[in-house]
């Protein structure tokens, strides 16, 4: 298992925590990388009000906690000096005690041992009661006090050593008593001395040390509240961007212009090899200009209105039409067109004028719009102009031709939409009928073609039907081929069917295969 170790080699760290014995280094340490993480991870623009408010909090709390444990720190050293003089008081008292009883009870020649056994006892209890009041790794306080202690004792050896070279009476007993007296009070007194100037130098450090903290919060509040203000500030601009650019939408102008390049990038999609052109910032040019090659130029103008393009428009587009000397293709995106119908084509000078309702940028629909128009313009050139001998269409005919246009582009939406639903769910539910045990064991024994979907115009191999609708959208052979099929007449083409045969000899698990065509 691996070891994870913390090291430290500055000494203002090490003195800090042997100075505050109750502070755990690694416990101290994730309160800060905690409080670090939290400011790393938002130091941007997008940090917000509640981050910050969670951040100040934490911060708020760090503060709580080392004035808790500065507290702490001061009530335990005062608790050891109260213990280390009551029990040292203790220790006085008992002795002398004993002693003047082993002077009082005692021949000269029994008084010496005895003395000598009850130093030794005070020497263990004042040693032991050292290691139990004192903290352990304290190394400076234990030390300083066992040189104090260690005084001590042998003063108290030499004073007992003269009591017993001297002469003893009741004069003699009171004297050493009183030394003894003042001996512990002076080693009391040098103790607390000692211990009250570790615990003033403690409470300097930590004081100093908790400013050091509080400048530093403060530092990082103000930082906080700066990048707070900085990502309101942000947040504000954005929002009125939004704002100013929604407004924008509303402008019928903005809102059409919008509308036109997405109706230029379906033009894109259909006729990659056209020229496509926005004019509409041009005069009496509509929209639009759709050229290719072989094919009539065509003026499109597009209407992105909420409600039925009024007669003055269509006025305007006949007007274009007329100065540009071209067909004209008139979409309205969402409702219709005043006193024309969906799919109603006229003549205007020899060019082809068509009016589309509804057409929701609609692809399909543009598609066969434009269709119409290109054949539509084909056989009207065939019957009026051929080397300056004029055919007469009646007004009745070209009526009729009009309506069956109408009717038949009204039908092959309905049978395009009526084709492709059928063939989705005819393709779902193909591809539903799957044996998947029994195509998994024949392909144990047998060669085995699985189902693969392969682009026809590419022989691009996808994984599924998504994939290849996703390949067929942006497939270079289909735009090569529908860029030609715009110059070439549809031809028809026999198409041959491959059967293919295997064969397998059990015995030898080899594969044959023939092809016959």
């Amino acid at each position: 298992m691996e070891t994870v170790s913390l090291i430290c080699k500055k000494k203002e760290v090490l003195d800090f925590y042997k100075n505050h014995p109750n502070l755990d280094f690694e416990t101290m340490n994730l309160i800060f990388v905690t409080i670090m993480q939290n400011l790393m991870q938002d130091m941007n623009s997008s940090l917000n009000s509640n981050i910050a408010t969670q951040l100040l909090n934490q911060i708020q709390g760090l503060q709580n906690q080392m004035n808790f444990v500065s507290e702490n720190v001061v009530k335990l050293q005062s608790d050891t000096i109260m213990n280390f003089s009551a029990k040292f008081s203790e220790f006085k008292r008992e002795y002398i005690d004993d002693v003047k009883m082993v002077l009082t009870n005692n021949t000269v020649d029994k008084i010496a041992p005895l003395i000598k056994d009850h130093n030794s006892i005070l020497l263990d209890k004042t040693q032991l009661m050292l290691n139990d009041v004192v903290p352990k790794n304290n190394e400076q306080l234990t030390k300083q006090l066992q040189e104090i202690l260690k005084v001590f004792h042998s003063s108290i050896s030499d004073e007992t050593n003269q009591l017993l070279k001297s002469t003893i009476n009741q004069q003699t007993l009171t004297d050493f008593i009183n030394t003894l007296d003042n001996k512990f009070l002076s080693a009391q007194s040098n103790s607390q001395q000692i211990l009250n100037s570790i615990i003033t130098s403690s409470e300097h450090r930590l004081d100093s040390r908790i400013n050091e903290i509080k400048t530093s919060t403060e530092q990082h509040i103000q930082d906080i509240k700066h990048l707070s203000n900085t990502s309101q500030t942000s947040q504000s601009l954005l929002q009125n961007n939004v704002s100013e650019l929604l407004k924008k939408m509303e402008i019928s102008s903005v809102k059409g212009k919008c509308s036109e390049n997405v109706l230029f990038n379906i033009l894109q999609s259909l006729y990659s090899t056209a020229q496509i052109e926005i004019v509409g910032d041009q005069k009496e040019t509509g929209d639009i200009m759709l050229m290719r090659k072989n094919k009539p130029t065509i003026l499109i103008e597009n209407k992105n209105w909420n409600k039925n393009v009024i007669q003055e428009e269509v006025k305007k587009f006949i007007r274009d039409v007329e100065t540009q000397n071209c067909c004209g293709l008139f979409l309205s995106q969402n409702f219709g067109v005043a006193n024309k119908e969906n799919f109603e084509i006229n003549i205007n000078n020899g060019n082809v004028l068509l009016y589309v309702h509804e057409v929701n940028n609609d692809a399909e629909k543009i598609k066969i719009a434009i269709d119409i128009i290109d054949n539509f313009k084909i056989k009207l050139d065939e019957v009026i102009v051929t080397n300056g001998d004029g055919y007469n269409i009646d007004k009745e005919v070209l009526d009729e031709i009009n309506k069956e246009y109408q009717l038949f582009a009204t039908h092959k939406l309905l049978q395009i939409k009526t084709v492709k639903d059928f063939s989705s769910k005819m393709v779902k539910q193909l591809e539903d009928l799957q044996l998947p045990s029994l195509e998994h064991f024949l392909s144990t024994k047998y060669a085995f073609s699985s189902s693969k979907y392969i682009c026809e115009f590419c022989e691009y191999v996808a994984k599924n039907q998504s994939a290849m609708s996703a390949h067929k959208r942006g497939c270079k052979g289909k735009t090569n081929i529908c860029g030609d099929s715009d110059n070439v007449s549809p031809i028809s083409e026999t198409i041959q069917q491959t059967n293919i045969v295997i064969q397998t000899a059990p015995e030898s698990g080899k594969r044959v295969s023939s092809r016959k065509k």
